[in-house]
């Protein structure tokens, strides 16, 4: 479940928590307070729960210390109410055949949106989901999003009511925290992924960059490739190459069958764009 699941909310790996760049494989204890700047808001661990950026992972999750089955996966972005809605109905399909979308049922009280999640596909019916967002000032929102068991729902539900009611939004820092910015070290072992697909489509680009130098690509549109997408539709291979440093760098694709392509790329607020198009990054698992 955590495996098909994790593409769903993603952290940057170079987000700020505790007032420090998080360490990947650091666990966060009940209790303890994450911070990110760029996003402007801090949050604490509910009790129950550890938080961890896994190893060669972006995604920040929860899990239960109680050796329960479910875990809470978290989102902070700048986005609104009515976007949200837009994309949880909309819903996304996953991997195997599984969609995760809302079941339409919104319930606004005050700051904070909630809905139940339906997860249709192999096993659906033993997992249960439900979805709570707040939103602050400066245009930020925090999302967190529980998937598990039917008998653990309710409980695991006050879990994600503590932590957004954590949430204190306090004014983004903006700097200049890209300088160095190794693009050959962030990339590798990446899965990037059209930012669409996380809000609410199904998925349509994805790029595989491995740490031996290959590439695997499956596309449907622009974004990627610039222009027309043309005879780069579908799956291909090959291999990637970038010698960038800071905040914008290029990244060329050299295809098996077809000309190179070059991408241009842009981290900006804790965000990353390929040719303008914004995009996430997962743990490539193809890639091991």
């Amino acid at each position: 479940m955590k495996s098909i699941l994790s593409i769903i909310f993603v952290f940057s790996s170079i987000l700020s928590f505790g007032q420090k760049i998080i360490t990947p494989g650091e666990v966060y204890n009940p209790g303890e307070e994450i911070y990110t700047p760029t996003l402007g808001f801090k949050a604490v661990i509910p009790q129950g729960w550890m938080g961890l950026l896994p190893q060669n992972s972006t995604i920040f999750l929860l899990s239960s210390i109680k050796g329960l089955d479910g875990s809470i996966y978290l989102l902070g972005d700048t986005t609104d109410f009515e976007t949200m809605k837009a994309g949880w109905q909309q819903g996304l399909e996953l991997d195997e055949g599984k969609v995760l979308r809302s079941d339409g049922n919104f319930v606004m009280k005050g700051d904070l949106l909630t809905s139940r999640v339906i997860l249709t596909g192999t096993d659906a019916n033993i997992n249960k989901g439900f979805i709570a967002a707040r939103c602050g000032e400066y245009g930020r929102c925090v999302s967190a999003l529980l998937i598990c068991e039917e008998k653990y729902l309710e409980e695991m539900k006050k879990s994600v009511d503590d932590f957004l009611e954590s949430v204190e939004f306090v004014s983004p820092i903006i700097k200049n925290e890209y300088e160095g910015f190794d693009w050959k070290l962030f990339l590798a072992n990446k899965k990037f992924l059209h930012y669409d697909n996380v809000m609410g489509t199904k998925s349509e680009n994805e790029v595989w960059l491995c740490e031996d130098g290959s590439f695997m690509s499956k596309l449907k549109r622009t974004g990627v490739v610039k222009g027309d997408i043309g005879k780069y539709k579908g799956k291909h291979k090959g291999t990637w190459a970038t010698n960038s440093f800071g905040a914008t760098g290029t990244l060329t694709l050299k295809f098996d069958k077809l000309p190179p392509v070059e991408v241009d790329l842009l981290i900006k607020d804790e965000q990353i764009f390929m040719n303008g198009t914004r995009h996430v990054a997962l743990a490539a698992s193809m890639c091991n």
